[in-house]
C-alpha cells in the first residue's frame, strides 16, 4: 500500500506542488505536531534569566535532547563564571539535566496546543499507511502530548530518544521508526521542523520535507513548507500489516 502526497510548495518556494508517492510517514513531535518547542525555549528562557544570562541566544538549543541542552548550559554557566559552575561538572551535569526534564513535563502537563493542520493530515495518512512519530524528547512527555490530543489512535509506532544509543541529528531514531514500521527508510516521508531533525532524517535517506513558517532557518530537506495544511494525500485507504515489523519497547 502507499499514499500519494501532494505538496504545496508555492507557500514557501517558486517550484510549485510536488507529489511523492510514500510507503509510511514519520513525523518528528515537539514544534511539528505540538507547539511544544516554544513551551522549550520558553523554559530556558527562564533558565537564562534566572542565572543572569537574558536575552542569550536559544536557537542553538532548538531540538536538543535534554542532556546535549545541559552539556550547553554547563558550558554558558562557566563561560559566564556563574557560581553555580563550581565543583564538579559531571553532577552539575546531570543535575541539570534533570532539572530541565522535570521543567518541561510539568509545563507540557498544562496542555500543548496542536500546530494548525497536524490532526487531519495524521489522520489522513493513517487512513492509508502506518505512521510513526520520531522525537527526541522523551517517550512519557510524547505519549502524554499524543494522548491528550487523539493522535495517540492514528500512530502506529512511537520511537524516542530512550529507544536509541544516540538521538538526532544522528540517524538512529528514524532507522529505529522505519525497522519499527517494517518499512524502507527510502520509501518513508519524514516530516521535521528542525535542522537537527532534518539532518538526521536526510542522513536516513528517507524523503524529508522540512516544515518551519521561519524561512531564515535552513532545513537539510527535499521539499520545503511554512504548514502542515500544506500537504494534500490521496489514495485508497486500506488496511495494512506491518510484515517483520520490530514491536514497540
Amino acid at each position: 500500500m502507499s499514499a500519494t502526497l501532494t505538496l504545496l510548495t508555492e507557500a514557501a518556494t517558486a517550484s510549485g506542488p510536488a507529489s511523492e508517492q510514500v510507503q509510511a510517514a514519520i513525523f518528528d513531535c515537539d514544534g511539528l505536531l505540538f507547539d511544544s518547542e516554544s513551551v522549550w525555549l520558553a523554559m530556558l528562557a527562564d533558565f537564562h534569566a534566572r542565572h543572569g544570562m537574558a536575552g542569550a541566544d536559544l536557537a542553538p538549543l532548538t531540538g536538543l535532547v535534554s542532556d546535549a541542552a545541559a552539556e550547553a548550559l554547563l558550558a554558558r554557566l562557566v563561560d559566564a563564571g556563574h557560581p553555580r559552575a563550581a565543583g564538579s561538572h559531571s553532577r552539575l551535569r546531570c543535575e541539570l539535566q534533570a532539572e530541565l526534564d522535570a521543567d518541561y513535563s510539568e509545563r507540557i502537563a498544562a496542555g500543548v496546543p496542536q500546530m494548525p493542520g497536524a490532526a487531519e493530515l495524521i489522520a489522513a495518512l493513517a487512513a492509508r499507511v502506518p505512521v510513526a512519530v520520531a522525537s527526541n524528547g522523551r517517550r512519557v512527555d510524547v505519549r502524554m502530548m499524543l494522548a491528550a490530543s487523539g493522535l495517540a489512535e492514528h500512530i502506529t509506532r512511537v520511537c524516542t530518544v530512550e529507544d536509541v544509543a544516540v538521538g538526532k541529528p544522528a540517524p538512529d531514531l528514524y532507522f529505529a521508526a522505519a525497522r519499527a514500521l517494517g518499512v524502507d527508510p527510502a520509501a518513508c516521508i519524514a516530516f521535521e521542523d528542525s535542522p537537527v531533525g532534518s539532518e538526521a532524517a536526510t542522513a536516513a535517506g528517507m524523503v524529508v520535507t522540512g516544515v518551519n513558517p521561519d524561512t531564515g532557518i535552513e532545513l537539510a530537506c527535499r521539499h520545503r513548507l511554512t504548514s502542515l495544511q500544506q500537504v494534500r494525500v490521496s489514495g485508497v485507504p486500506a488496511d495494512f500489516t506491518l510484515h517483520g515489523a520490530v514491536q514497540e519497547t
